[in-house]
């Protein structure tokens, strides 16, 4: 356990060292490079989850559309009552 807990360490300090390494090369232009590729893939993933609320929403009021139908045809107050809680 004790010889895992030092790799790790040791790792994350070799991390730092090429993080700070890189940096002070290129620059940070690297890192810039990959924080915009980053963004781009966010707002992908942002207009698609968009897309997906904006289908949940329809269903949802498909849904309410069609139990408001079937109250009707079938009469009854016990859904009156559901809905006047909610």
């Amino acid at each position: 356990m004790f010889k895992l807990l030092l790799k790790i360490i040791f790792l994350c300090i070799i991390a730092v060292i090429v993080f700070i390494a890189l940096s002070m090369y290129s620059g940070g232009e690297k890192f810039r490079w990959f924080g915009k590729k980053v963004e781009q893939q966010s707002e992908k993933v942002g207009e698609k989850a968009d897309k997906i609320k904006h289908g949940s929403e329809k269903v949802i009021r498909g849904i309410e559309q069609t139990t408001e139908k079937v109250k009707e045809i079938t009469g009854s107050k016990e859904s009156k009552k559901d809905e006047k809680s909610r």
